[in-house]
């Protein structure tokens, strides 16, 4: 696995044997940080397409507010789709509230080919990963 981009809240990883983007949220409070957070990751998945897919590692994430989530929903979810992923692993956060609102905003990507794999773990989300036919 490489770092390819470091922040103090998110770090974006590349990992050749599952050939995914993996962004890996630490810090707690994310707030306006998840526009930028995942504004850069796309960037990054991009560049390693057509058969790149994404683990969203949010075991540490914090609080996403109600403004961040409506972007995420209209416009950071439709751009995401276009790139034609089949595959996201959610590793789980540990905070209860974050997970109902990780699980919120997962919940409302619309009918898509998209299959997303949640699990409590990066290693078997990559272990899930490895096994997907892409």
């Amino acid at each position: 696995m490489q770092t390819v981009k470091e922040f103090p809240y998110l770090s974006i990883i590349w990992d050749e044997e599952t050939r995914s983007i993996i962004s890996q949220w630490h810090g707690g409070h994310v707030g306006r940080n998840i526009k930028e957070g995942l504004s850069t990751t796309l960037d990054e998945y991009k560049k390693k397409l057509p058969d790149a897919q994404w683990i969203g590692d949010t075991t540490d994430i914090g609080v996403i507010g109600l403004e961040e989530q409506e972007w995420i929903n209209t416009e950071w979810f439709p751009a995401f789709l276009a790139t034609g992923v089949k595959f996201m692993v959610v590793v789980q956060p540990k905070s209860a509230v974050a997970k109902l609102m990780v699980d919120q905003i997962v919940s409302k990507v619309p009918g898509t080919q998209l299959t997303v794999f949640n699990c409590a773990t990066q290693e078997e989300g990559r272990k899930w990963m490895k096994e997907q036919k892409f």
